[in-house]
């Protein structure tokens, strides 16, 4: 285990897991940690389903430029659903690229895994921004397609809350950052389309 991955106590199990492994549950006011494989087993109690936890070994990808990436996993029953997520660690926590699928509880859950595995990969072998040697910052690349995950820059507060990040090619981006790349568009028009993240974008 990475030693920068926080470690959590689960209250059914009592084993120490990492905490992007645990689930907090509501009940009478408080709040409860539980690993997800506990949290598997008693929904899958409660809904009367067939449904083994399987826990995936963190997997390595490089991506065009061959940089290596490092991604965990974790399986969750969702009563007549199972949803396996993957991702990064940055500074302890989920971060950098994230991935998620959704499938039928009773599909074979590897079949489900490798649909994941082949989503991870395709995306890996894109590049949506290079780096300007000129500003030396980045820039959006010359397929001018920008696939992304929006997420939230807790850093920034104003009078609207907190200003969105976008993580694009596992990186971090800035909502003004990426306001200054769309610059060198201007005059352009252009489409935005939001996907659930569950779903792959085309």
């Amino acid at each position: 285990m990475d030693s920068n991955i926080k470690q959590e106590k689960c209250k059914f199990c009592g084993e120490n897991v990492p905490s992007y492994n645990t689930i907090y549950l509501s009940s009478e006011k408080k709040l409860t940690c539980s690993c997800i494989k506990c949290y598997n087993k008693r929904l899958a109690e409660y809904s009367d389903t067939d449904f083994e936890h399987v826990e995936f070994e963190p997997i390595i990808l490089k991506d065009t430029e061959s940089v290596e990436h490092k991604f965990y996993f974790t399986v969750q029953h969702l009563g007549d659903r199972v949803g396996i997520e993957s991702f990064e660690i940055k500074d302890g926590h989920p971060g950098g690229y994230e991935f998620s699928i959704i499938g039928d509880i009773d599909n074979e859950i590897f079949k489900l895994f490798g649909k994941l595995f082949e989503r991870m990969r395709r995306a890996l072998s894109r590049k949506h921004l290079q780096r300007s040697d000129t500003t030396n910052s980045w820039r959006i690349s010359k397929g001018n397609v920008v696939r992304a995950k929006i997420d939230s820059n807790l850093e920034s507060n104003d009078d609207y809350g907190h200003q969105p990040l976008i993580v694009i090619d596992g990186k971090e981006i800035k909502w003004d950052e990426f306001g200054r790349m769309l610059m060198t568009y201007e005059g352009f028009n252009f489409k935005l389309e939001i996907f659930d993240r569950s779903d792959e974008i085309p």
